[in-house]
């Protein structure tokens, strides 16, 4: 991984590394990748095994990362208001890390990705929440709504799944930050371990009514609910939004508790490393999340090429959907 330099002014003090393949298209996607707590980019990227996946399919993967003035566990603050605040703080500081590495690498800004484990999953949701413009669809996993908590107290209390609110206020409080924003927000996959005693898995259901609200769909009626690939353990919960287009992926993980999931091996299902914070369960987390970020799943009524990593959003997207589509037809004899 290489060192990001001159970004921004950096107002919440973070340091950025990226990893780039040799081998990668023109304009390539950026995955933004956030650790958590007690972790670092170096132990993220091992875990997750993104930088593999990021060979694999031509993507760029950014990694910003704590500094300890700012938290001694190197937690991202996610429930700092002035951390989480349009235009401040970290969150204003890894949009800069976004702005300038596409552009120093020439990539593909309407393919932009964010996804956070934890305190990652938080800043995850208030990234998504902040600058719907910048980033096309998330993946959360063990985290918290945004704005589910406003100091340290009612972060804990949030953690513990003692905060729960209507739709209605959990959208609010995105829409607040953004009250000109008139175009769709990011789609989103949440990603929770059932046994979970660091982040109650009740933050998946506020997750999913914040997200609710925003799309304006129905949590009591999914289009589909299934077991995935034959494992028992993975509930796999689909919504889609009043256009048919995938908003909310959710995945229920039974036998896994405050970790991301893995599943170590050499298929191109598998991947990922075993550690304190990732747990072998049979399912790598990650590929399902890079494939959440594919436009055959995202938008399947856009007739999108279903390159990976093409983005065709449709929906109020009309001119940005035809710039990218174009772009995607331009590359994909590249890959």
């Amino acid at each position: 991984m290489v060192a990001l330099q001159d970004w921004g002014d950096n107002a919440g003090n973070l340091v950025g590394y990226y990893y780039a393949p040799r081998e990668r298209p023109t304009a390539a996607p950026l995955v933004v990748v956030l650790h958590g707590c007690s972790q670092d980019a170096a132990e993220i990227a091992r875990l997750g095994g993104w930088n593999r996946l990021a060979d694999r399919h031509g993507f760029v993967v950014l990694y910003p990362q704590q500094r300890l003035s700012n938290s001694l566990m190197r937690c991202f603050n996610w429930f700092t208001p002035e951390d989480v605040a349009k235009d401040s703080g970290e969150a204003q500081s890894i949009q800069q890390m976004v702005t300038t590495l596409t552009d120093r690498l020439s990539l593909d800004e309407t393919s932009v990705y964010v996804t956070g484990m934890s305190a990652g999953g938080g800043m995850t949701s208030a990234l998504l929440a902040l600058y719907p413009e910048t980033f096309q669809a998330g993946a959360i996993m063990s985290g918290m709504p945004y704005a589910a908590a406003a100091d340290l107290t009612s972060a804990l209390r949030a953690m513990e799944g003692k905060v729960q609110l209507s739709a209605e206020e959990w959208g609010s409080r995105v829409r607040r930050q953004n009250p000109g924003y008139t175009d769709s927000y990011p789609a989103l996959a949440v990603f929770q371990g059932m046994q979970d005693d660091i982040v109650d898995p009740s933050n998946a259901d506020e997750l999913a009514k914040q997200w609710s609200s925003l799309h304006d769909f129905d949590l009591q009626t999914p289009i589909a609910v299934d077991i995935l690939d034959d494992n028992a353990n993975i509930k796999r919960t689909v919504f889609h939004d009043r256009f048919g287009d995938t908003a909310l992926l959710r995945y229920d993980i039974d036998g896994l508790g405050h970790a991301i999931a893995v599943d170590p091996g050499s298929s191109p299902k598998q991947g990922g490393t075993t550690g304190k914070f990732a747990k072998d369960v049979d399912f790598y987390s990650s590929y399902w999340a890079a494939q959440f970020f594919r436009p055959d799943q995202l938008m399947q009524r856009c007739g999108c090429p279903a390159t990976f990593f093409a983005v065709c959003r449709c929906r109020h997207r009309a001119e940005q959907s035809s710039r990218s589509l174009a772009g995607s037809k331009s590359r994909s004899g590249k890959r």
